[in-house]
């Protein structure tokens, strides 16, 4: 006979009520916080009484039977908690002497009444099996994935705390950067060519629109598990120089590693440019400008480029660096009326996206706000974000440089819909993945 699976809210009240694992007990006299042990494996202090409730969660979840290890029992007691609404209130998990978590009830859930234990009423839409998790819809992509900056990586930069990086040797010139290809890696599958892969069409209701939200899912969770593979980011980029708003080039960058803006006409394709592991890419002369004083501003700038810009891949972070003489200002977004310039570091490599911020926007886009970008935008000799709230067209030269894995995931999630990803376990694994930065 199966094993039918209890629901969570009214299971749990009873595990805390009872005191039969330790560490599991209620923090308040009103029974609505309750801390739970959160020990991680590798202490040497650690045994198998600390996940004696998530194994009991596993084996009346999964049909009698606790199947995985410790981590994927924690992992999915964590995901059954926030499924039913249960918020952290405190983690202490790095905690020396007592390692553990506290969470809240839901407000919404049920009461018990414990002289009714063996007939419990509850409201009608709390009468729903819950859903089962017994593996995340993006777990095979988040094996042996790490999304935190690395320790030792590119060096402290003037950003926010959560985002900087301990200093360690790297690719800048003739250094190495940790995490970074010396020499370049062809980006394979989803990411090989220009082009993006085909999508098929979702606008379909019932049964066949429900196959299809999950084939949509399917495959956006194949193409992040080629974008993100260990704790490296892969991406190919693509080139798109303008000036004064006119798109004078555009090019196709074909190395995991990066690239450095230089201004050498005689270039016509990116080369390869074995000290640094980057592919050089020139911008072209202002031939093309009819305005002769814009074409001589142009030129001007051009030949103060001198060793250029950099942008490149460290780990899971993008980076940028100023080489040359002329002073370079960015932005991920093509229309920024934030009036702040921000201007690219020639001091040190300065994080300018990282892959957790793009999962961030992801997991926003699926609950109804704007999906995130894949681009970053340069403008070199001037400033930007214009302080006078000039538009990007105005100035002399700009150049977009698209993240080609980021582009195919936006466009998958965009030509879907955000209905189309909207699933709780999508959702939870995203979550999760934010836990792990």
């Amino acid at each position: 006979m199966s094993h039918s699976k209890p629901l969570l809210i009214p299971w749990l009240r009873s595990q805390v009520d009872s005191g039969r694992y330790p560490g599991v007990a209620w923090t308040n006299p009103q029974h609505t916080e309750f801390c739970v042990p959160w020990k991680h494996a590798l202490r040497q202090d650690s045994s198998r009484v600390d996940v004696l409730i998530f194994k009991a969660w596993a084996e009346v979840s999964g049909n009698g039977r606790a199947q995985g290890d410790p981590s994927v029992w924690k992992r999915n007691f964590r995901s059954a908690l926030r499924a039913k609404g249960f918020k952290l209130v405190s983690d202490n998990k790095n905690d020396a002497a007592n390692p553990h978590k506290v969470f809240s009830w839901p407000e919404e859930a049920p009461q018990v009444v414990p002289c009714f234990e063996h007939n419990i009423y509850l409201p009608d839409e709390a009468v729903f099996a819950e859903s089962t998790i017994d593996q995340d819809i993006l777990e095979e992509c988040l094996k042996g994935m790490n999304i935190e900056p690395p320790t030792e990586g590119i060096t402290v930069f003037e950003s926010p705390p959560e985002q900087q990086q301990q200093h360690n040797q790297g690719v800048i010139g003739g250094h190495v950067l940790p995490e970074q290809q010396q020499y370049p890696v062809a980006f394979e599958d989803a990411v090989g060519g220009v082009g993006l892969p085909e999508q098929p069409a979702y606008p379909m209701d019932g049964a066949v629109g429900v196959a299809c939200d999950q084939q949509m899912v399917e495959q956006f969770k194949d193409t992040m598990s080629k974008t993100m593979v260990g704790d490296h980011f892969k991406t190919q980029f693509r080139v798109l120089v303008y000036y004064r708003g006119v798109k004078v080039s555009e090019q196709l960058v074909e190395n995991e590693a990066g690239l450095r803006l230089v201004y050498r006409p005689e270039l016509t394709q990116p080369v390869l440019d074995h000290e640094t592991g980057l592919f050089l890419v020139s911008l072209p002369r202002p031939v093309a400008m009819l305005d002769h004083t814009q074409a001589n501003l142009t030129q001007r700038i051009l030949d103060k480029l001198g060793q250029g810009l950099e942008v490149g891949v460290s780990g899971p972070v993008v980076y940028g660096q100023r080489l040359g003489e002329i002073k370079a200002f960015w932005s991920l977004c093509k229309f920024d009326h934030s009036r702040q310039p921000q201007e690219v570091s020639k001091l040190e490599p300065q994080p300018l996206y990282l892959f957790k911020d793009f999962v961030r926007g992801m997991l926003d886009f699926i609950t109804g706000k704007e999906c995130p970008p894949c681009s970053l935008y340069f403008c070199l000799g001037e400033k930007w974000p214009d302080p006078d709230n000039r538009p990007l067209e105005k100035k002399l030269i700009t150049v977009e440089v698209v993240l080609t894995s980021l582009e195919i995931l936006k466009s998958m999630a965009v030509g879907g819909g955000a209905s189309s990803l909207h699933s709780v376990e999508l959702q939870i694994s995203l979550e999760e993945m934010m836990e792990l930065c």
